[in-house]
């Protein structure tokens, strides 16, 4: 018995180092992998590992890890966009309220369901990773830049740091999505 309660102890420590660390290993090695396959590494995986999940998700999951970091990012961008309506109307500014209020309230969960089988109107939607990857780049890379740009060149966009981080966000999100298509 005295055996027993000596080496249980050593047992277990085995268990554990060679069942579930292996498991983490390799999902930190998807991170990684798939990290390499995006256009900011840097940024995907630290938005990735500042994720729970990720430590458990496939390509897909990640892919969902990442879109709901462009949502973030986004609603962070539209409560600054709405802040600076309340002080004074602009129609730039506005314009750039409703880009990122139609990503936000529309898009973004649009990109979602794509990435996720769900039931719609008593009707079964497919998952469309394809579909998904080309709403990043219509319904939000390019409304980032429309509100971007849409301060010309003789004018500062106050928004510029917050649509900067939405769209390196959305284009780190598209590129992981590319692999599952």
């Amino acid at each position: 018995m005295k055996i027993i309660s000596i080496y249980l102890p050593l047992l277990t420590i085995f268990i554990i180092q060679n069942v579930f660390l292996p498991i983490s290993h390799c999902r930190a090695d998807l991170i990684d992998q798939t990290c390499k396959q995006t256009p900011n590494y840097n940024l995907c995986v630290s938005s990735l590992k500042s994720n729970p999940r990720s430590s458990t998700a496939d390509v897909k999951g990640l892919a969902i890890i990442m879109v709901e970091v462009v949502k973030s990012k986004a609603n962070d961008t539209l409560n600054k966009i709405w802040a600076e309506l309340l002080r004074h109307e602009d129609p730039v500014i506005r314009n750039c309220y409703d880009h990122y209020g139609y990503m936000v309230g529309a898009f973004i969960p649009d990109i979602y369901g794509d990435l996720t089988s769900r039931g719609l109107g008593g009707r079964f939607v497919r998952y469309n990773p394809a579909q998904a990857e080309r709403r990043l780049h219509d319904d939000v890379i390019l409304r980032v830049d429309h509100c971007q740009n849409g301060f010309g060149q003789g004018r500062r966009s106050p928004f510029a740091k917050e649509n900067k981080a939405t769209r390196e966000a959305a284009v780190v999100a598209a590129a992981i999505v590319w692999i599952l298509i």
